[in-house]
């Protein structure tokens, strides 16, 4: 037995008709093509699927059973070439990413926007997740791009860099170091540090200028999240060293930043993305959204 899907869509048209004359004409075949297909259908399956009389075609019993099932399984297919259509064409889907969280504060709601406007059918996934889980779930396939930091070496990623981050000092209004144009890292030893845990960029970027002042600077605090860091700071804890990015993420009003040299550490920011994967239309224009968006932010700030 080997029914085609188009004999079981003739034989659904031919169904739901009061004629095969009329159920040829919503298919656009003739009446001849349509009959002999449904002569086809019931000498494959030995049954008799419609008793015809010269006013009406009137479905047997085995021939209602067979369009209960028919009717189903053309209606399903007809759906899912319908639902793969229209993702190919951008009209409806899904677009995921992984962000780290500075970025999804500042630069990912005009990318968003942008996006919206253009493909208002598509959802988005945002993962705003530390770098380590934002590379980690790129190379699982997880999302379709990842903007982060330099990553790791791996042979199935590509790094595109997009633009530069320095690092700020960041502290109380009335803090001694407030009233400096600029802060080296040297001038925090003396001073309580609220350092990011070990597993975030920004920690490691902090460490790097320490080590290359040969700098110990033990932190009294260490956090997991920026804003709590500056929560801290707020309260007159210590001080701290964020990217400049991340200084949109809180308000700045009982706060001062001031830059970081000697070294001027930046943070290298840029789209991480699978070398063999092929992004969907909507996917390729939320990329080129971010780019973009944070090609602006890093040029703003550098």
């Amino acid at each position: 037995m080997n029914i085609t899907l188009r004999q079981l869509q003739v034989f659904v048209a031919a169904s739901r008709a009061r004629s095969f004359s009329e159920a040829a004409d919503r298919l656009g075949i003739s009446q001849p093509s349509l009959s002999g297909t449904i002569s086809k259908i019931e000498t494959q399956l030995g049954l008799r699927l419609f008793d015809r009389t010269t006013r009406s075609l009137i479905l047997t019993a085995d021939g209602r059973d067979l369009a209960a099932v028919a009717d189903d399984l053309v209606r399903d297919f007809e759906a899912a070439l319908s639902g793969i259509s229209a993702r190919a064409a951008g009209k409806r889907g899904r677009v995921s990413l992984a962000v780290l969280p500075s970025v999804a504060a500042t630069v990912l709601p005009e990318a968003l926007g942008a996006f919206a406007k253009e493909y208002p059918e598509i959802d988005v996934s945002v993962h705003d997740v530390l770098q380590e889980r934002a590379v980690a779930i790129l190379r699982n396939g997880v999302v379709d791009f990842a903007v982060t930091t330099q990553a790791a070496a791996y042979p199935e990623l590509h790094f595109e860099e997009l633009g530069a981050d320095p690092f700020y000092l960041v502290c109380k209004r009335n803090h001694p170091l407030a009233r400096l144009k600029t802060v080296t890292w040297k001038d925090t030893v003396d001073y309580p540090f609220i350092a990011l845990s070990a597993t975030t960029s920004v920690r490691r970027f902090a460490d790097t200028a320490m080590g290359q002042t040969e700098l110990v600077i033990r932190p009294r605090y260490e956090v997991e999240q920026i804003l709590s860091a500056v929560t801290l700071v707020s309260a007159g804890l210590g001080i701290t060293a964020l990217p400049s990015l991340t200084l949109a993420m809180f308000s700045h009003r009982a706060l001062a930043m001031r830059p970081l040299v000697a070294p001027a550490i930046q943070r290298r920011l840029g789209i991480l993305t699978l070398k063999e994967r092929t992004l969907s239309a909507p996917a390729r224009f939320l990329l080129e959204r971010v780019s973009k968006t944070l090609a602006a932010a890093a040029k703003k700030t550098s």
